[in-house]
């Protein structure tokens, strides 16, 4: 397994601490040392893991809560 890299996204449906559980959840999933931070506000969750963007948004669709990549580092 790769380093892990700092992956920001977009979440348009996100929009409760509700939202943000279901999230952090569906993440610890595919990996349970991810460090996770959300801004409901802007609507945005920043998450550490080396687990690839890709496996990340799919399991966030499937959650119902499409995310659009804006950086990853």
């Amino acid at each position: 397994m790769k380093g892990p890299i700092m992956a920001n996204f977009h979440v348009p449906d996100m929009g409760c601490s509700g939202c943000v559980s279901t999230i952090e959840r569906v993440v610890k999933k595919l990996d349970p040392e991810a460090r996770i931070a959300a801004d409901l506000g802007a609507r945005t969750v920043a998450i550490e893991t080396p687990v690839a963007v890709e496996m990340v948004q799919d399991a966030l669709k499937k959650a119902g809560f499409p995310a659009t990549l804006r950086s990853a580092a």
